[in-house]
């Protein structure tokens, strides 16, 4: 082969691999934002301000900004309108068959294709404000019709030319004409600026839209723009788990080549918002979800060879459903999982001999005496801590703190009662500490007939405000051990605090501190486990199996763990249960839950509420009854939406009597439970799950491709 053939060949190999990494990175439209009439934009170096097609107009330096207005003289055109909405998404079939059967009592109402199925929603009707829609409301509902819902629409209007103009207004405050059909950003290095909303990668176009606002359009090729998607959608603070994000990357890119030209007629593809997939451009991006997107570059989840509707939501409140009680339609990848595992992953640590008797004397702080050699595990007991405390064995246990801190030796104990506070608070040197800062009238104020020795009763009344020492404590008879280990405990934690750390235990045994990398943790001998229940109830217990994601906490003692604490996670064993909405409560009043009921849909009054659930707990139907007889429907998210409530899985109790009833909701989960669960995909991960694992648990029957046009 001869050099210039060779140099043919190279040639066509590179355009060849340009061409197909085009194919799988396409561009993208991102809508930033349409309602604005002004924008104040600068460039990363400095840039320039283009026509559309690319003549230059402006030149910017670094740093220095630009307005650009658009003035609409007041002409501008409102784009919102109310309508009834009848029943759920429907099927085309159906929608059609629901048509005409209102055509033939006069009325008119428009189909439209959901955005995130396929399916149709049937509305009526064209309002300025919610209560204007009541009369259509109350007509349907006198007509047997029991789903009604009152949805907020973009109203197509007639495109109106502003009498004014675009403009760029410098920092100067030089007015100079811009094109009417708008601008585009071209900066010298790599992003634009946008005042109020971030900084972007790719091409940004701004001009005046057919309501007489601005719009703000970014086009950049998919991969960036999944970097500023996926930290937004599912950041990595919250859920440092590469695999977890890898899911969240393919589905998010899937979810965007699904939809690429959804909203053509407004001029780009996607929104920035949860109405498509939140994107913060360059400044949300984040090192470990670039990692992500950069490891599964052109991925996408597709089914038949077709790019699924890649749904997903926060959290799933325990299971996933199936996108019929969401949606409407029947994809059969979009089926309700659940998010348990079938056998949770657990790693074990052994833990000295546990008392078998009552533990209502055991805290962190007596453990810590323990764990620190201060406290013999022999003493360790209900009936060793509820015994009277011998002043000899407190001297002891004393000295270590007196050695710890190279204070004297303490003086010999008193004979009785709570004097003993005194005598160690002395011994440790607090009592130096009290002159000029206490006062008589302070120690009186904490110890109201707390009966001491007149010279004993500021420095008293100075431990009482520290929390050392509480006033009941100097009120007692006697001192148990319990009392006397757990004061000295508190005057040691004063003086050096516990260094307690926590952290999430990894699959590998590796301990991962919140905001920080996965590290190693080394436990001794002996040591003292712990569980740790919701309320902060302790157990100790011979020995521990910790639930693979768990929080841990531990003392570090010389680089040794002496004290291993497992937390309990108070939302139980699911892959879902690491997102603060994993459980949530909720209470209203009456008369707060029927206003909320009556700004969208036909209720007026409020009789009661039933419930239907499915097998994992979601309401997939809810009915209210009004006091005049009628039976109001709701179905999908408008079931949440008309409560208020973060998503379907709940139940209720009422307290008291209408109309003075308080109802309070229990329930778990966040959003519409629909496709991959962000936060279960993260305890998948933590689990061992691989990304496509994960998706294919989510997305049933589901492959995993490369983009092909």
């Amino acid at each position: 082969m001869t050099t210039l053939q060779r140099f043919i060949l190279a040639s066509c190999l590179i355009f060849i691999n340009s061409a197909l990494d085009a194919q799988r990175n396409p561009n993208i439209r991102v809508g930033l934002s349409f309602d604005a009439t002004e924008h104040v934009v600068s460039m990363e170096g400095g840039g320039t301000i283009c026509t559309r097609l690319g003549k230059p107009l402006i030149k910017l330096r670094g740093g220095e900004s630009l307005r650009i207005w658009l003035d609409t003289r007041g002409e501008v055109s409102s784009t919102d309108e109310y309508r009834v909405q009848i029943g759920p998404p429907l099927l085309k079939q159906e929608a059609d068959a629901l048509i005409q059967k209102f055509k033939l009592i006069g009325e008119a109402p428009d189909s439209v294709k959901t955005h995130d199925g396929d399916t149709w929603r049937i509305l009526l009707g064209s309002f300025a404000g919610v209560d204007d829609a009541d009369t259509l409301l109350q007509k349907l509902s006198a007509g047997g019709f029991d789903e009604l819902w009152v949805t907020s629409e973009k109203k197509a209007v007639n495109a109106k030319k502003s009498k004014g103009g675009l403009y760029g207004i410098t920092e100067r405050y030089e007015r100079i004409a811009l094109p009417s059909d708008g601008v585009l950003l071209r900066p010298n290095l790599e992003t634009s600026k946008i005042e109020t909303k971030g900084s972007y990668r790719g091409k940004i176009e701004i001009y005046p839209n057919a309501q007489n606002r601005l719009s703000v359009i970014n086009t950049l090729d998919m991969e960036s723009y999944l970097r500023g998607v996926v930290p937004k959608e599912m950041s990595s603070w919250a859920f440092p788990s590469l695999e977890g994000l890898k899911a969240q990357a393919v589905a998010a890119r899937t979810y965007a080549y699904a939809n690429l030209g959804k909203r053509s007629k407004n001029g780009f593809d996607l929104l920035d918002t949860p109405l498509d997939q939140v994107y913060g451009g360059k400044d949300g991006e984040q090192n470990l979800t670039d990692r992500a997107v950069e490891e599964t570059r052109g991925l996408i989840a597709t089914m038949n060879g077709r790019p699924i509707q890649a749904l997903f939501m926060a959290t799933g409140g325990g299971a996933t459903v199936d996108n019929t009680h969401v949606f409407g339609d029947g994809h059969s990848y979009l089926r309700g999982v659940s998010n348990y595992p079938e056998k949770p992953q657990t790693i074990s640590f052994k833990g000295i001999q546990a008392p078998s008797d009552d533990q209502s004397w055991l805290s962190l702080n007596i453990a810590r005496l323990a764990a620190e050699g201060l406290l013999p595990a022999d003493q360790l007991s209900a009936i060793r801590m509820f015994a009277d405390c011998k002043p000899n064995d407190l001297r002891q246990y004393l000295t270590f703190l007196t050695k710890r801190f190279r204070l004297p030796a303490p003086a010999p104990p008193p004979q009785e009662g709570v004097q003993m506070y005194i005598w160690m608070a002395r011994s440790l040197r607090f009592d130096k500490v009290i002159d000029g800062i206490e006062r008589p009238l302070d120690a009186a104020y904490f110890l109201q007939d707390v009966k001491l020795p007149s010279q004993d009763r500021i420095l008293a009344g100075f431990l009482t405000r520290l929390g050392i020492v509480s006033p009941s404590q100097w009120r007692a008879q006697k001192v148990t051990n319990m009392n006397a280990l757990q004061i000295l405990a508190k005057f040691w934690a004063e003086l050096e605090p516990m260094d307690l750390r926590e952290g999430t235990l990894l699959r590998d045994g590796q301990v991962r501190p919140k905001g920080q990398g996965p590290g190693q943790f080394k436990t001794g001998v002996p040591l003292i486990t712990l569980e740790e229940y919701p309320g902060g109830y302790l157990r100790m217990v011979s020995g521990i199996s910790v639930q693979v994601g768990d929080v841990i906490k531990w003392l570090n003692q010389d680089g040794d763990t002496r004290l291993l604490v497992r937390r309990l996670d108070p939302d139980g064993a699911s892959y879902d249960r690491y997102n603060p909405t994993a459980h949530w409560k909720v209470e209203m009043t009456e008369s707060e839950l029927a206003s909320a009921l009556r700004r969208r849909s036909a209720v007026r009054s409020l009789k009661g509420i039933e419930l239907k659930h499915n097998e994992n707990g979601r309401v997939i139907e809810m009915i209210v009854k009004d006091h005049t007889g009628n039976s109001h429907r709701f179905t999908g998210m408008r079931i949440r939406d008309a409560l208020g409530l973060k998503d379907n899985v709940f139940r209720y109790i009422t307290i008291g009597e209408s109309p003075n009833r308080k109802f309070i909701f229990y329930g778990r989960g966040w959003g519409h439970g629909v496709g991959m669960d962000q936060t279960g995909a993260y305890g998948m991960a933590l689990e061992g799950f691989s990304f496509d694992q994960i998706l294919k648990h989510y997305y049933k029957g589901i492959a995993i491709q490369a983009i092909v046009n």
